[in-house]
């Protein structure tokens, strides 16, 4: 029990003193169920409120009663708790990726809900081994060898893993001893998903020495090498890129393709993550052939990748998102925060829902008639045009159009039309990156 109070106090140590609770995620299996737990006595010593979330992906018809029982244990205990449903229509390729996604999506929009900054989630050693394997498999590269990491974030929430350092035996024996009773998904043994193969696979694997054990430290050690890469990174942006509001990154072509082949493939990963979605890294191949075409010369002007547009104009390389490439319209209720396109945390100040959805080209025709390119900076005006397409642009009822992110500098008196929106690109809190960069906040 100390153990594991001292590993929640450990991830829990940058969680902001804020009134909102600490959220966790429970599916109702043993290694979560183990975390609620845990979670339950953190909160009673340290006085902190839990919020218990659980996913129902409809995938399987105990799901509900499953999500029902972690309901009534939350409750017991004194803790509030929600159930999330992953609706619609299910792909029939690349399920559990999807079902990964969207469990994310849900559970990070609850917290925003909530007020919740932090995020408690289960995994453990063997889902840090598991993990290393499978990106060994998708060939995601040096990056992808460090595994998940303890502590990070995802549209805007901060994702704590305690146990990662914990072998699952130790989860289902805390069960055990303190007397809880858990679910086990079929899923995990199903060999349509890679991660079922893996598992079969484990026998295997440790009788060759690649144990569960061992393949976690391999994560940890990346894990520091990824750490040390990333500041160097960060240091690399300050001085050689501009990295707009919007998203859109322009980097020094010349002194990127200086560096060591290595180290210019770390920058570009970097800087793809900041101007589209966060998610998995390039894999190597993809990679290599982002390098030859940005250090040979970039003969096609541009190219794109991850839902990114790469676009070399002489010694300037620009990244932006690509519009098709972007989350749709998304509504915020009056005074709700929520995440869109995996790139901005947008806060509605207002008592009125408002929309939030890429700009478009109709969008750009109508910031044109109402006069709002003549109010922005000019440098997000010397942006291409493309890059416009892909900029998040808020509407009210009254179809008051507005660019918040981007409407810097000395505040207008308000009007009657007032729209009182903050937009955060996630890049500044989540990589951050100190230089050039700011957050907008808008009355027009």
């Amino acid at each position: 029990m100390r153990d594991g109070i001292e590993l929640l106090d450990t991830v829990l140590a940058g969680e902001p003193d804020l009134p909102g609770p600490v959220a966790l995620a429970v599916s109702g299996g043993p290694d979560s169920i183990a975390l609620l737990h845990l979670a339950d006595h953190w909160s009673r010593l340290r006085q902190r409120p839990l919020l218990v979330l659980t996913v129902d992906h409809g995938l399987r018809p105990e799901a509900a009663a499953e999500a029902a029982g972690v309901a009534r244990r939350a409750t017991a205990l004194g803790h509030s708790h929600r159930i999330l449903a992953w609706t619609g229509r299910k792909p029939k390729a690349g399920l559990q990726a999807a079902a990964r996604e969207a469990r994310l999506a849900l559970l990070t929009e609850a917290c925003h809900k909530a007020g919740a900054t932090t995020l408690l989630l289960a995994h453990h050693r063997d889902d840090q081994a598991e993990t290393v394997l499978h990106r060994i498999d998708r060939d995601t590269g040096p990056e992808g060898l460090a595994g998940m990491a303890a502590v990070a974030w995802r549209g805007g929430i901060r994702l704590a893993r305690p146990f990662l350092s914990l072998p699952k035996e130790r989860l289902v024996a805390t069960c055990r001893a303190a007397g809880l009773d858990y679910a086990e998904d079929p899923t995990n043994a199903d060999p349509r998903f890679t991660r079922a193969d893996l598992r079969r696979l484990r026998p295997a694997l440790e009788a060759v020495g690649l144990t569960a054990d061992r393949l976690a430290r391999l994560a940890e050690a990346m894990g520091g090498a990824r750490r040390a890469m990333d500041r160097e990174v960060k240091g690399w942006l300050v001085r050689h890129a501009v990295i707009h509001p919007c998203g859109t990154c322009r980097l020094d072509r010349r002194a990127l393709t200086a560096e060591r082949s290595d180290f210019t493939a770390a920058v570009l990963r970097h800087v793809l993550r900041i101007a589209g979605e966060a998610g998995y890294p390039p894999g190597t191949g993809a990679m290599a052939g982002l390098l030859d075409w940005v250090t040979n010369g970039a003969a096609a002007p541009r190219r794109t990748l991850r839902g990114c547009l790469l676009q070399a104009d002489g010694e300037t390389l620009t990244v932006m998102r690509e519009e098709v490439a972007c989350a749709p319209p998304l509504c915020i209720q009056g005074g709700q925060t929520a995440c869109w396109d995996g790139r901005f945390l947008i806060r509605n100040e207002t008592s009125s829902p408002i929309n939030v959805g890429p700009c478009g080209a109709e969008g750009w025709r109508r910031i044109k008639r109402l006069g709002l390119d003549a109010t922005l900076p000019d440098d997000a005006r010397a942006l291409p045009h493309a890059a416009r397409l892909a900029w998040p642009i808020v509407t009210d009822l009254d179809g008051v159009v507005a660019l918040p992110h981007l409407v810097l500098g000395e505040r207008r008196a308000p009007d009657p039309h007032e729209i009182g929106v903050v937009i955060h690109l996630l890049a500044t809190r989540e990589r951050r990156i100190d230089g050039p960069m700011a957050n907008g906040r808008l009355t027009t």
